[in-house]
């Protein structure tokens, strides 16, 4: 999982300076810049979503351990 989300954040990256090289040129394809908006949002909407599940599955897990007693899950 968090090497999908280490790959997304990437490509965020790569979108988000696509975006700003066309918004750089003369005359900026309008378009494109829409469409690379779109994915750089969809992008993040991903990144969100698989941060708020991983801090999830930390909760749970640290809840479980405390129901258990154990000391050493309850720390992480």
């Amino acid at each position: 999982m968090k090497q999908l989300l280490k790959a997304l954040k990437a490509r965020h990256t790569i979108v988000a300076a696509k975006i700003d090289e066309e918004q750089r040129r003369p005359q900026p394809d309008g378009i494109r810049v829409r469409a690379l908006k779109k994915i750089k949002l969809h992008l993040k909407e991903q990144i969100m979503l698989l941060e708020q599940g991983e801090a999830m599955k930390a909760t749970a897990a640290r809840s479980k351990a405390a129901v258990f007693g154990n000391p050493l899950l309850a720390g992480r």
